[in-house]
């Protein structure tokens, strides 16, 4: 029972009711009757010029034969004669040209050889791929189906194929992409391994590390990293802790250990960022001007060691002045703010901002030139403009106020000072570290002056509990109460062997919480709350107004001058009787930041106007140096890391691949459309 089927215009078929197609050289064998009446006969059919012709065989060894057209009538049904009608037979006979070459059994897959496997592997993806083509064809009609990977199982053993020629720029923007979300995501070596250990589509780890160490290389030639030696090692009574430690650890380094300091070159960074800033839209290269700011912030990382970190960002760039990432350390160093540390490490830096004030940068013949501008917390903002600190008695680095005209309640105090001339004033005894920045560029940092003013406003209301006696256990425990019902961690206690009693330092989005929410009343009496409840508020909206771009300056200056006046309560006597009721604060109570608030941050919104106040938020930077320090002062030993290494390279590094990730095109193709068919 053999034969192959002809084109269908020249196939016979059978004839009556049902019709079954008949194969070229099929041949049947069928026998019948008993002893000596039985009888065999054979029959056969065979293509001849597209007609087929039939032969009938019997007699003795087939020695008689006929030959007939199948026109031709007979009284014995070939159908069932022959069983062509058996469904069985008929897929034999289908089936007879796929099995030809099946003569021998298949070794089951695991007694093949390596070979074998390989081979079988090799052929099921040929002739799959071969399939694909051919049915994408009539699914997708003109839309080209390209094969690119399967995955399959043959007897618990998983199998992947590939197709096409290896893509060595997508593989390299994948394993990119990688050492990215590694890089920024801190996921230590060994983590990584864990998971390419039940993952296997995930590269290995030694490829992901070579091509990190690659990038390293890369952008090393062209932002080249300065270590610096460290010519003053501060002391622990220098160390200023007044701030929460952000690590609290025995795997912190030891300060002793730490003697080197590291600086990339800004003009180095600029070089580097400003032709991709300028092909996406952000700089125009028809007003070639920068607007470059930049900022200092110090952080606590241990109880023996501190991190000082000086930035730069772009203003221009407005969309992204928000993200840590987009402002680029250039002077990083373990120790103290402090004028003269400062001074020596920052020196090259601050000889290149003088260049880039005086003579701009050419970049591709083009000359861009630069408005430089400063911003940070108020410590750190004195020390760099040479100034006093801010419990002086000439405490602004602005206008010349003291502290007894502060006690006046003056509030028309404005930006008088010239930094050409700035050592001509009470409380500036040494030359700014920035000298090239008009002081009108020197910007209060508006987030700072939110935290430090509520640190004001939550310690009178603590200072009056204690005034009252009412900061007892029960006041404590309604505190930590409200302070839990609104969603803010919060717990006092005592030191051991102390009186006074501390309690946790809030972040910024709970002292926020705090301002707008905090029921007063569960503290204090009725018209009490009320009041400073009041005070509150008006001081969240003033805070939000600051941050509010091309908001009214005038508008501005009346709400807080009025705000001011109402910090300023007086007591006063209720007519027609002896009581007194309770005004609010006095003008000891004022802070420096209160008089900045009330007296120059007007101004600045309006010299500012272009970029906000906003723009100068130091959140960012402290979210970078909060970020660096958390993962980066610790022993790496158990990830790889070299004790040799310093820490202060790896974060430098760190940084320059960031470049890499900002400004190259990473992206790799698109996510496929996944679909799960059960079986």
């Amino acid at each position: 029972m053999e034969g192959l089927y002809p084109q269908p215009s020249v196939l016979a078929f059978s004839q009556g009711k049902n019709k079954y197609k008949i194969p070229d050289c099929y041949c049947v064998e069928t026998t019948w009757g008993r002893g000596n009446n039985k009888r065999t006969v054979k029959c056969s059919i065979n293509y001849v010029r597209d007609k087929p012709h039939f032969r009938i065989m019997y007699g003795l060894d087939f020695s008689e034969e006929k030959l007939f057209p199948n026109n031709e009538k007979t009284l014995i049904s070939g159908i069932h004669l022959f069983g062509i009608h058996l469904k069985t037979l008929k897929q034999v006979r289908e089936n007879k040209k796929k099995n030809i070459n099946q003569s021998k059994p298949l070794k089951p897959l695991d007694l093949c050889s390596k070979s074998m496997v390989y081979k079988r592997q090799r052929n099921f993806g040929d002739q799959l791929k071969e399939q694909v083509q051919i049915k994408g064809v009539k699914i997708y009609g003109e839309d080209q189906v390209t094969l690119k990977r399967i995955l399959y199982n043959v007897n618990h053993t998983d199998f992947q194929i590939n197709y096409g020629l290896k893509d060595n720029e997508e593989k390299e923007k994948k394993l990119t992409s990688i050492v990215q979300i590694i890089d920024q995501n801190y996921i230590p070596r060994e983590g990584y391994r864990a998971l390419t250990a039940i993952e296997p589509d995930l590269e290995r780890e030694w490829i992901v590390s070579d091509r990190r160490h690659k990038i390293t290389r890369i952008m090393d030639q062209k932002i080249m990293i300065s270590i610096i030696n460290i010519p003053i090692v501060p002391t622990l009574n220098e160390l200023d802790f007044d701030e929460s430690s952000n690590i609290l650890n025995s795997e912190i380094t030891e300060i002793n250990n730490i003697s080197n300091g590291g600086h990339r070159s800004a003009k180095d960074i600029l070089k580097y960022i400003i032709p991709a800033l300028a092909l996406n839209g952000v700089l125009d290269v028809n007003d070639p001007i920068i607007h470059l700011r930049i900022s200092g912030d110090g952080r606590n990382v241990g109880r023996r060691l501190k991190q000082v970190m000086i930035t730069m960002t772009i203003l221009n760039d407005i969309q992204n002045i928000h993200k840590p990432d987009h402002h680029y350390t250039t002077v990083l160093f373990p120790g103290i703010e402090n004028y003269e540390l400062l001074e020596i490490m920052m020196m090259p830096f601050i000889q290149e901002l003088d260049d880039l004030k005086n003579y701009g940068l050419k970049i591709d013949e083009i000359v861009w030139k630069f408005e430089l501008y400063f911003s940070s917390d108020w410590k750190f903002l004195s020390i760099c403009l040479g100034f006093n600190a801010a419990n002086s008695n000439f405490f602004c680095p602005w206008c010349q106020i003291s502290k007894h005209g502060q006690n006046n309640n003056q509030t028309n105090w404005k930006i008088s000072k010239e930094i050409e001339k700035i050592n001509e004033y009470p409380g500036h005894n040494k030359r700014p570290l920035f000298y090239m920045i008009s002081l009108n560029n020197w910007v209060p940092d508006e987030l700072h002056i939110m935290l430090r003013i509520w640190d004001r406003l939550w310690s009178l209301v603590i200072s009056e509990l204690k005034e009252s006696n009412q900061f007892d256990d029960v006041c404590r425990k309604e505190i930590m109460q409200e302070m839990s019902r609104i969603s803010v961690n919060f717990q006092f206690w005592k030191e051991h062997g102390a009186d006074a009693w501390n309690h946790t330092s809030l972040m910024g989005d709970d002292k926020l919480k705090v301002l707008k929410n905090f029921n007063l009343g569960r503290i204090l009496p009725p018209t009490r709350a009320k009041k400073i409840r009041e005070l509150w508020n008006r001081f969240n909206q003033i805070y939000f107004n600051l941050k509010t771009k091309d908001y009214d300056v005038q508008q501005f200056q009346f709400e807080v001058e009025d705000w001011l006046e109402l910090f300023l309560t007086p007591d006063r006597i209720i007519p027609n009787s002896n009581r007194i009721e309770k005004g609010l604060y006095s003008p000891s109570s004022i802070t420096p930041y209160i008089h900045v608030l009330v007296c120059h941050i007007s101004e600045f919104m309006e010299i500012h106007q272009k970029w906000g106040m906003k723009a100068f938020s130091c959140a960012p930077v402290e979210k970078k140096n909060h970020q660096q320090v958390t993962h980066f002062f610790r022993q790496t030993l158990k990830g790889g890391g070299s004790k040799h290494k310093l820490v202060i390279r790896d974060i430098l590094e760190y940084e320059n691949r960031s470049l890499f990730y900002l400004f190259n095109d990473n992206t790799i193709s698109s996510k496929p459309k996944k679909l799960h068919i059960e079986d």
